[in-house]
């Protein structure tokens, strides 16, 4: 399993989750469940664990959007995404040149729109 496949996953579970307006809670049994995308321990831990930080992201986020944006704004896919990318920055310390080059191939592939622009400079903020 690649890097790439398992940010999917994990952003996929992310895009249920604020499709449905679940609760954590819920979000967190499906991933235990394994009824969405994610396979392996390695991501259910990962996905705990940003739920577990998730006001604290969003809180980063909405910081860093334009003047007059919120982020329940933006688009669902869009959500999980950036929520998966500063996950990724803050606590995985992942490189943000990779993780901004990933984030826009994801959402170029699979977004539900065209106007992503302004991820890269949400995630070059954070």
């Amino acid at each position: 399993m690649t890097q790439r496949e398992i940010r999917i996953d994990i952003i996929n579970l992310l895009y249920r989750h604020f499709v449905l307006n679940n609760t954590i809670s819920q979000t967190k049994q499906e991933a235990f469940d394994f009824s969405q995308s994610v396979r392996t321990e390695a991501e259910i831990n990962k996905v705990i664990e940003i739920l577990d930080h998730l006001d604290q992201i969003i809180a980063d986020i909405s910081h860093n959007l334009k003047p007059g944006w919120v982020f329940e704004r933006l688009s669902n896919y869009h959500k999980a995404v950036l929520v998966y990318s500063v996950y990724e920055i803050k606590e995985l310390h992942t490189s943000r040149a990779i993780v901004i080059n990933e984030a826009l191939e994801i959402v170029k592939k699979y977004g539900e729109d065209e106007d992503y622009s302004y991820l890269n400079k949400v995630l070059d903020q954070v």
